[in-house]
């Protein structure tokens, strides 16, 4: 007759070798020779899989089916299985068909010789199963013990490594700073107002940050980032993430995702349709009958229970908004004079990354050109139609490639003359007050919405009490810099400066008759804001300018 040896190992980490060498001298004392020994190998759980799971066991089973086979030795009683229940049925399967059990260590023989159940043994057999099962429990509290310390320290605990992450020598996170910057880039960018979702992505791939996957993909990895909380330093599955991304540019971003999604789709020239809304929470439309903006739902018969806020005269309202939206542009850009060179050398650098990456852009388009020109011409691959049509598409790919490098190499030049022009900051911002006078008296649609999206994030109409809707209305204007023109309200009005104070008031009282917006802390002060009339489209009678039909001569009156 032959045996089996039950060779079992829980990770990758152990080895076969020992637990097979030893049980192969074991058989061997007991009379059996190296060729009647049958060795069955696996790496499982003894914890997590069922009996019929267990590919070692069915495989011992299969063996001992044959009827060749008499006995099975094994290690430990824990290399049969961990679990009682599992146990004590390949227990009662062996005993069953008479095979004998021989556990090394300890040593315990499961039959006599008359092949009946050995009464100690099997005494030994259950007081080791529930010494197992122990043990088994307890290494499963150890290790979810220890996986909630690691977690706790920002230990690694699986999955995918995020963009601005790595894992260090020790197996804890921390913040990649290479990637960090990427991400704080990104978030940057967007915050700005300057682009939507797929003009971002397209700016980030002319950059080369996304070299060799499409704009929708692109624009996809870009919502995830955006939206990802990880960011923050929220648990993300397993893991706690090193915060990179401030609070408050969260905030930014959030809101500037929910005025990009809400913002509607309107054929009319309405200057604030995105970012005006209404006590109900709806947005604003222009009405263009009447020249008034007002709560796209309050006319809807099905929304009658709700609350809205006032309408308010078009002209009014988007002039103040145009006033406010030039003073915080006006901020920016003496910012950014102020920090002239430093601002410059940014953008030297943001077109220098473009042009490198359009370099590369167009050595590896003329090199596919080159793999289309030898598999025409000596390999015959393509028809000659079929070649034309790939060569003209991959030089019009070359052209346009290199007329972005004449491009940017363009805008570099331009860049160098005004840091090399040694104008004084005085003259930057005399240049500065007439560029914002002209401004202010009004510019393009797009120009104007374009900075309106940029500075202005919500503007909320509300009645003013004791004094009637249709004159007065009282108007807050939220912008992207509303932290700090609270606080520099604050600080001056603390000082007692209110004059100058009031120029950081967000919050504004509306004459919509006479065209008058005063401060709403001072009711008195008039805000000095120039008034842009915007003329209504007048409802036209197509009836009264119908040509009479003349009436044949044989038509009754």
């Amino acid at each position: 007759m032959k045996c089996i040896l039950l060779v079992r190992v829980s990770t990758e980490k152990q080895s076969y070798d020992e637990q097979e060498k030893e049980l192969i001298a074991l058989a061997n004392s007991y009379g059996y020779d190296n060729a009647d020994i049958k060795s069955v190998h696996n790496k499982e759980s003894g914890i997590k899989l069922d009996e019929e799971e267990r590919a070692g066991l069915n495989e011992m089973k299969s063996l001992i089916e044959t009827g060749e086979y008499d006995c099975v030795f094994a290690w430990e009683i824990s290399r049969i299985a961990r679990r009682k229940k599992i146990l004590f049925s390949i227990v009662e399967y062996l005993v069953k068909r008479k095979i004998q059990l021989v556990i090394k260590e300890p040593r315990i023989q499961l039959l006599k010789d008359d092949g009946s159940i050995d009464e100690g043994a099997e005494t030994v057999f259950t007081l080791f199963s529930q010494l197992a099962e122990s043990e088994m429990r307890n290494k499963k509290a150890r290790f979810d013990r220890a996986r909630r310390e690691g977690y706790e320290k920002g230990k690694y605990m699986g999955g995918k490594v995020l963009r601005g992450y790595r894992i260090n020598e020790d197996g804890y996170w921390e913040v990649d700073e290479e990637g960090a910057a990427f991400v704080r880039l990104v978030f940057d960018l967007y915050i700005s107002g300057e682009y939507s979702m797929t003009e971002l992505a397209k700016e980030l791939k002319s950059r080369g940050c996304f070299p060799n996957i499409s704009v929708t993909n692109a624009k996809s990895e870009i919502s995830h980032m955006l939206k990802n909380e990880a960011y923050i330093g929220v648990r993300k599955s397993n893991n706690i993430y090193p915060q990179i991304i401030d609070n408050e540019t969260w905030e930014s971003c959030r809101q500037r995702r929910k005025l990009n999604r809400c913002k509607p789709k309107s054929r009319t020239q309405a200057l604030l349709t995105p970012i005006i809304r209404c006590k109900c929470g709806a947005s604003y439309m222009l009405n263009v009958h009447d020249g008034s903006y007002s709560c796209r739902i309050r006319h809807n018969s099905v929304e009658k229970g709700l609350e809205h806020s006032p309408d308010i005269h078009a002209s009014v309202l988007e002039s103040l908004a145009w006033h406010v939206a030039l003073l915080e542009l006006q901020d920016d850009m003496s910012q950014k004079r102020s920090d002239a060179m430093s601002f410059y050398e940014k953008e030297k650098q943001t077109y220098s990354q473009k042009i490198e990456h359009s370099k590369k852009q167009i050595a590896s388009l003329q090199e596919r050109r080159n793999h289309l020109d030898t598999a025409f011409y000596v390999e015959g691959k393509f028809t000659k139609e079929k070649y034309e049509e790939l060569a003209a598409r991959q030089n019009e790919a070359i052209k346009e490639e290199q007329g972005n490098v004449r491009r940017y190499e363009k805008a570099i030049r331009e860049i160098e003359m005004q840091v090399n022009a040694a104008v004084t900051f005085d003259e930057m911002l005399d240049n500065l007050t007439v560029s914002f006078e002209e401004l202010k008296e009004g510019a393009d649609f797009e120009t104007m919405r374009k900075i309106v999206k940029r500075y202005i994030a919500e503007i909320v109409v509300e009645p003013v009490e004791g004094m009637p809707n249709r004159f007065w209305k009282k108007v807050v204007i939220k912008t992207a810099n509303d932290s700090y023109k609270r606080q520099q309200y604050e600080n001056l009005m603390a000082k007692g400066l209110k004059q100058i104070a009031l120029s950081f008031s967000d919050t504004y009282l509306v004459d919509a008759i006479h065209h008058h917006v005063y401060y709403w802390d001072d009711q008195k002060q008039r805000v000095p804001y120039l008034f842009n009339n915007t003329q209504p489209r007048r409802r036209v009678d197509h009836r009264k300018n119908r040509a009479r039909k003349p009436r044949a001569a044989n038509e009754p009156k």
